[in-house]
Parts: structure tokens; C-alpha cells; sequence
């Protein structure tokens, strides 16, 4: 399994997840992980990047929602999680890792992505202090 190697701090609002802890991080079935697979010469990716931080900050108080990224020409995924192109994202509810819900075509906006989140959670969610 091809794997990068992982990250030493792993602190910012957007958790960094690598072929070695792919299991430990987004299968994890106490939490619901949104996942972007990128490319890091994507184009699309790098216009995604400061909305997907903003989205990471949107939840960092929501202990059971993990926003995260993976650079999938760097590392392995199980197949139920291939990237169609880039950025795929994928939703992981906690109660399912192995039917990930893959974002459709909706719109890469912080209010899109936030309600997507909110929409497919399956953990409870404390309300947020700040609206959109």
C-alpha cells in the first residue's frame, strides 16, 4: 500500500490523512469524515483549498465531524474510496465506512459543503455559535 509518510502534527482545522492512517482516521466509527482526494497539481484542488480549511474551522468544535484531505497520487485508498477525477470528495458516516456517499456535482462553496456535511451526519451535532 503506497503511503506517504504521516504528518507530525496533525493539528490544523483540516486533519492531513495518509496511506498508513487512512483505518485509524476515516474509518473510525465513533466519527462521520468528509474526505477530499487531491491532486496536488489540480487546479480545481488548489481553488478548493481555502474554502476547505474555512469548513475544517466551521466544525473544529463538533468533536465527532472530521474534515480531511488525502493526496491520493501519494497514497492508497480501499477502493470504495477511488478518486474520479479531482477533487473527488467523499462523506464517510460513522455507521457505514464501507458505502462512502461521494458529493455530487453541488456547488464547492463553504455554505454548500457545510450543509451537505450537516445534511448526511449521522453523529449528533452541537449547535453551531456562528452561522454562516
Amino acid at each position: 500500500m503506497k503511503s506517504q509518510p504521516a504528518p507530525k502534527k496533525n493539528t490544523g482545522p483540516v486533519t492531513v490523512v495518509v496511506g498508513d492512517t487512512f483505518e485509524e482516521i476515516v474509518m473510525d466509527p465513533k466519527k462521520d469524515v468528509l474526505l477530499e482526494l487531491y491532486a496536488p497539481w489540480c487546479g480545481h484542488c488548489k481553488a478548493l483549498e481555502p474554502v476547505y480549511k474555512k469548513l475544517g474551522k466551521h466544525f473544529k468544535d463538533q468533536p465527532n465531524i472530521v474534515i480531511a484531505k488525502m493526496d491520493a497520487t501519494a497514497n492508497d485508498a480501499p477502493p470504495e474510496y477511488a478518486a474520479e477525477g479531482f477533487p473527488t470528495i467523499f462523506f464517510a458516516p460513522a455507521n457505514d465506512k464501507r458505502n462512502p456517499i461521494k458529493y455530487g456535482d453541488g456547488e464547492r462553496e463553504l455554505s454548500d459543503l457545510v450543509k451537505f456535511v450537516e445534511e448526511k451526519a449521522t453523529v449528533s451535532l452541537t449547535k453551531a455559535k456562528e452561522e454562516l
